[in-house]
């Protein structure tokens, strides 16, 4: 997978043209991590202007936040 296909980077470079240096101040992320060490799952949920636009849940904190991220950016480009 290049740079360019993963989640995080294509929604990161959207905001980039939308908002410029300001981006930063437009996302939020909320990332958490619930059950036994042998078997955590993670949550992420991502929100653009405290609207969410993404949550996921997988077996590692970047799995589920390049889930959610990848649902922010087909609701931004749909």
């Amino acid at each position: 997978m290049s740079d360019n296909d993963h989640p995080r980077t294509r929604l990161n470079n959207e905001f980039q043209k939308r908002y410029g240096p300001s981006a930063p101040e437009h996302v939020k992320w909320e990332v958490y991590s619930q059950g036994p060490p042998n078997a955590t799952m993670w949550y992420a949920t991502i929100y653009i202007d405290d609207v969410n636009y993404g949550h996921a849940s997988a077996p590692t904190r970047s799995a589920a936040q390049d889930a959610a991220a990848q649902q922010a950016y087909e609701k931004l480009k749909g």
